[in-house]
């Protein structure tokens, strides 16, 4: 367990823009849980913008949910990503066999929590249990 009077001991600055690498940058860090390929990161990052720009309008998560998945949604990030109808869907099934897209939603534990909307840096915290 993590003793709260013992500081961080280490700090790595990231420069990084909600509006452009923060998501790939994100998913980078979570490469052991997923092994995605570079062009698949284009992808399941454009698919994870999207639904951090789309959820500070629609609060229902099954809503937000049903219009990421939409054939508007994914024209838009076929399009974002220079993908041909062919090879997208061919990054799709990746995408579902890697368990980043489960039951046509986006696995949660690829969703970065809490983002504000005028945020200027948001805190990953990587614990290593170093006795478990």
């Amino acid at each position: 367990m993590m003793d709260n009077k013992k500081r961080v001991n280490n700090i790595i600055r990231i420069p990084a823009s909600l509006n452009g690498s923060f998501f790939r940058y994100w998913l980078k860090f979570l490469a052991p849980f997923h092994n995605l390929t570079e062009r698949e990161l284009d992808a399941a990052a454009s698919f994870i913008k999207h639904k951090y720009e789309l959820g500070k309008a629609i609060k229902d998560e099954r809503l937000l949910d049903e219009i990421l998945m939409n054939e508007d949604t994914k024209r838009k990030i076929r399009k974002e990503c220079n993908f041909t109808g062919p090879h997208f869907q061919v990054i799709m099934g990746k995408l579902r066999k890697a368990n980043f897209i489960v039951d046509g939603k986006i696995n949660p534990k690829f969703m970065p929590k809490n983002i504000e909307d005028n945020a200027k840096s948001f805190q990953l915290l990587l614990y290593f249990d170093l006795d478990g």
